[in-house]
C-alpha cells in the first residue's frame, strides 16, 4: 500500500478517536476501503498495465530539435559525453563534449596489477580521444557528471522502454545506452570488476531519443556519429535498450 494511503488511514483513525467515536463498523469500511485502493494503485503500476497506459496515452509522433553534435574527430570513444551535450544544450545548459569528457570520472581498462577490469559503472574505461584505447561508460558516471552542470537532471534507469518513449511523447529527449547497430548484439562480455560482474560489449553506444511515430513503429534519434533524427525500428532499439540494462538519463 502506498504511504499516501497509510497516512490516510492514520488521519481518519486519529480523527475517530479525538471524538471519542469508536465505530467499529465505520472502522472496517475504511480500512476495506484503503484495501481495494491500494489493490487499484498496485493493479495500475504494474508493468503490463502501467505500458499498456503509455502507450495509449502517446502522441502519434513526435520529432524534436536537439541540436546535433559528432564526437568526431576529438573523441573518437567519446559516444556517451558526446550525447550528454547533445541533451544538456537542448536545455541551453552551456557545455560541450570535451568538457564533458574532461570532468568525467575515468578509470583504468585494467586494475589490480591486471587482476580485475575498470567499471563503466564508477567511470569512463580507457581513454576517449585516443581511437580503440577505450570502452564505455555507464550511467551513474554520466549522471553524476551532469550534475556539475544542471541539477534538473534525472536518472531513468531501469524504466521499460514504452516509459522512456513517454517522455519523448511529453517532450523530454531521452538518453540512452544503445548499440552501434542499434539493435541486439551477440558479443557480450562479462567482465570481472573490482565492484563485481559487468556486462559490456564492444559495441557499446549511446544515442538520444528526439522523437518517434506511433504507426510506422519508427524511433527518431541523434547519433553522435554525426546523424540527426535517424530513423530506427521501435523494436530492434528497445531490444539494445534492454540488452544495455535499460540505461536512460533526461532533463526534468
Amino acid at each position: 500500500m502506498s504511504d499516501f494511503l497509510l497516512l490516510i488511514i492514520i488521519l481518519c483513525l486519529n480523527s475517530f478517536m479525538k471524538k471519542k467515536r469508536f465505530s467499529f463498523k465505520a472502522i472496517l469500511i475504511l480500512l476495506l476501503g484503503a484495501f481495494f485502493l491500494g489493490l487499484v494503485f498496485t493493479i495500475f503500476n504494474s508493468t503490463g498495465v502501467k505500458d499498456r497506459y503509455d502507450w495509449l496515452t502517446l502522441k502519434s509522433s513526435q520529432k524534436l530539435d536537439v541540436p546535433l553534435e559528432n564526437q568526431y574527430p576529438d573523441l573518437p570513444n567519446g559516444c556517451e559525453v558526446t550525447s550528454l551535450s547533445m541533451l544538456l544544450r537542448y536545455y541551453d545548459v552551456k557545455v560541450n563534449k570535451l568538457d564533458l569528457s574532461e570532468n568525467i570520472k575515468h578509470v583504468s581498462s585494467y586494475t589490480d596489477d591486471g587482476k580485475y577490469r575498470g567499471n563503466p559503472h564508477v567511470g569512463f574505461v580507457g581513454y576517449m580521444s585516443q581511437a580503440n584505447a577505450g570502452w564505455c561508460v555507464y550511467n551513474e558516471p554520466l549522471e553524476q557528471v551532469g550534475l556539475k552542470y544542471t541539477n534538473r537532471i534525472k536518472n531513468f534507469t531501469n524504466h521499460d522502454f514504452i516509459q522512456v518513449i513517454k517522455l519523448v511523447s511529453d517532450g523530454h529527449p531521452v538518453l540512452i545506452i544503445t548499440t552501434t547497430n542499434f539493435n541486439h548484439v551477440g558479443d557480450m562480455q562479462t567482465w570481472q570488476t573490482a565492484q563485481g560482474e559487468v556486462h559490456v560489449t564492444p559495441s557499446s553506444h549511446t544515442c538520444v531519443i528526439t522523437g518517434f511515430d506511433k504507426k510506422s513503429r519508427i524511433v527518431y534519434v541523434n547519433d553522435p556519429f554525426g546523424h540527426k533524427n535517424k530513423a530506427i525500428p521501435w523494436k530492434n532499439l528497445e531490444k539494445s535498450y534492454n540488452q544495455q540494462g535499460k540505461q536512460a538519463l533526461y532533463l526534468k
